[in-house]
């Protein structure tokens, strides 16, 4: 059996979660903010009061990471770094006016800023963060476990059935695969790098990785597996992905269990996307 988190007593994986969640989310409030604050000294689109209310927001938001920081004994050099990065892509964002490149800092922001906060909370708990995670290779004889990615394509057929038979509007495809080809207005170049590279390493360490591991760590496989799949169909927003990203999830859970390993279950992720990406591209 995988073993669970080890740490010293001083250390609480809940609390720890609780902080990665609300750095994230001060990562896309201060993200927000630049771009408000960018747009009132240059354009002036934005009143005064409602400029120095996000202001006093966002120095709040501030405030509280510095203190929940300290609170679970973590630097705080690595939120100065965090604000750094956030307001260097905010400044980038803002004068090249690129939907191109607005698409791809964004998801670098959320993406690559949630990896950033991971490692330093973990490397806490051991000095070996790849370790940890299960970034490791695999023994040969464990690649029959990629097979279990294939058992929930008849969930997935099911799932696409029941939703025609009793006609669910809400459940059925909607324009937001499309809207993403816009946004990066059709560059395949792109469009692959962050599908399939970008999303399938950074959600599977902050999920199967991160996620799975502290909900284990306070509770049972089962209960990890369901939960840490649940959070990852619903951060697809889309109703039409909520559920097949869900199954999606249960089986990448069981097979990074199966192999003690991260990395088989992103190589399924990144196969699984581009798969998606060749079958949207024709149809688009």
């Amino acid at each position: 059996m995988e073993s669970v988190i080890t740490r010293t007593d001083r250390y609480n994986p809940i609390l720890d979660l609780l902080f990665f969640i609300f750095l994230l989310l001060f990562n896309f409030f201060l993200d927000q903010y630049i771009s408000k604050l960018l747009d009132f000294i240059f354009i002036t689109q934005n009143n005064i009061i409602s400029t120095l209310l996000f202001s006093m927001f966002i120095i709040l938001f501030y405030k509280v990471s510095i203190f929940s920081a300290n609170k679970i004994k973590i630097s705080n050099y690595p939120i100065y770094i965090l604000v750094s990065f956030v307001v260097f892509l905010g400044i980038i964002k803002f004068f090249i006016q690129s939907s191109i490149i607005s698409t791809i800092l964004e998801v670098l922001l959320v993406d690559i800023g949630a990896i950033y906060i991971i490692f330093q909370i973990i490397k806490r708990y051991d000095v070996n963060v790849k370790n940890w995670l299960g970034l490791n290779l695999i023994s040969i004889k464990k690649i029959r476990y990629f097979g279990i990615y294939f058992l929930a394509w008849p969930i997935l057929i099911l799932w696409g059935l029941i939703i025609e038979y009793f006609d669910l509007e809400i459940f059925k495809s909607t324009n937001y695969t499309k809207e993403i080809f816009n946004s990066l207005n059709n560059n395949y170049l792109f469009i692959f790098f962050i599908a399939c590279i970008i999303a399938p390493f950074c959600e599977e360490v902050i999920f199967r990785g991160y996620l799975y591991k502290v909900i284990r760590d306070k509770s049972n496989i089962i209960f990890a597996v369901i939960i840490n799949s649940l959070i990852f169909g619903v951060i697809h927003l889309q109703p039409s992905a909520i559920v097949p990203a869900t199954i999606l999830g249960v089986a990448l859970s069981i097979i990074r269990i199966k192999t003690k390993s991260l990395l088989p279950s992103i190589t399924i992720h990144t196969l699984h996307n581009l798969l998606a990406l060749i079958i949207t591209s024709q149809t688009l």
